[in-house]
């Protein structure tokens, strides 16, 4: 019996060393653990930081550039033309015309044919009635100075979101303990 008595007591200090050692290295691991966790805390909330930082800024940011405009532009129109003006001519102008002849003294008349060559500089009043088709490319060539705020450009709601999850996300940070 008292040999039963002697391993009892042996097996009482080999568990009880058995569960100091064990309970030890728990301890031990726990503390690791904690320590990993509180550093990976600490980079999580450094990063969560920056990023609600640079989500802020997007909303703030602004774009500004010049955008070149280089193309042409179909125009067609007709252009009613009703004016009086003076030509001159450039060259001999013949005219051929019918023309009646009065003789003096109630002598009658006499119906015929009148060629004339009209020479160069001759000053002609004309009436100009007429429409004329207008049919042409105008080219446009300029530089547009942009400035564009996204955030009043409808980037604003998506830049709430994104802060509200980042909030989100840095209050279950927050349930997680240590520093």
């Amino acid at each position: 019996m008292e040999f039963l008595r002697r391993m009892w007591r042996a097996f009482q200090t080999i568990a009880i060393l058995f569960s100091f050692t064990v309970n030890l290295i728990l301890v031990i691991a726990l503390g690791l653990l904690y320590m990993q966790l509180a550093s990976l805390k600490s980079a999580v909330n450094g990063t969560v930081a920056r990023l609600e930082a640079i989500v802020q800024e997007l909303g703030d940011t602004r774009i500004s550039t010049t955008i070149p405009i280089r193309q042409s532009v179909p125009v067609a129109f007709e252009l009613p033309v009703q004016q009086d003006t003076v030509v001159v001519t450039l060259a001999p102008v013949p005219i051929t015309t019918a023309a009646t002849f009065q003789l003096p003294g109630g002598g009658g008349t006499i119906n015929g044919t009148v060629f004339i060559n009209l020479p160069p500089g001759t000053r002609l009043p004309v009436r100009l009635n007429m429409t004329v088709p207008v049919r042409t490319q105008i080219p446009v060539n300029f530089d547009q100075p942009v400035d564009i705020a996204l955030g009043a450009s409808g980037l604003d709601p998506v830049v709430g979101k994104l802060l509200l999850l980042l909030k989100d996300l840095q209050a279950l940070l927050d349930l997680i303990p240590g520093p």
